[in-house]
């Protein structure tokens, strides 16, 4: 029997225009954009991870140093995809909290806040530490 060509209804497919891989271990719960519309953050259970929008396949970490022009000079690239927080407990059953939502600030670029499920909120700045694992005192 010979092939015969039918024609069908147009069919919409939704293809990836860059693939951001390799970098969570569980279910993503957040993404932000800052307002530096180069850098975005992701976050899962027990981590949030800096990505830029230009380099797919690993994310950065934020050395400590001044603001002035910190995405130029101050993000650093590894082989390991590096974390602004890692709750994650060295053994799995001492964990007593999980990572619920993450947004960066919306006009200040260096600035973030993570919720977790103990019900705490906090907020983070880039330029205090490379990873932001103690919140910011409120006074």
């Amino acid at each position: 029997m010979v092939p015969v060509l039918r024609p069908m209804d147009l069919m919409v497919e939704a293809t990836p225009r860059r693939v951001f891989a390799n970098a969570h271990t569980y279910h993503i719960n957040s993404i932000s954009v800052n307002s530096d519309y180069e850098t975005y953050m992701s976050a899962d259970d027990l981590r949030i991870n800096l990505w830029n929008f230009e380099i797919t396949n690993q994310s950065f970490s934020i050395l400590s140093l001044p603001i002035t022009s910190w995405l130029e000079s101050r993000v650093f690239r590894s082989s390991v995809s590096e974390y602004i927080v890692d709750i994650k407990p060295a053994n799995m059953e001492e964990l007593t909290e999980v990572i619920t939502a993450a947004e960066f600030h919306p006009h200040h670029c260096n600035t973030f806040v993570y919720s977790s499920s103990k019900g705490t909120i906090r907020l983070c700045d880039m330029r205090a530490s490379a990873l932001c694992d103690r919140h910011t005192k409120c006074e």
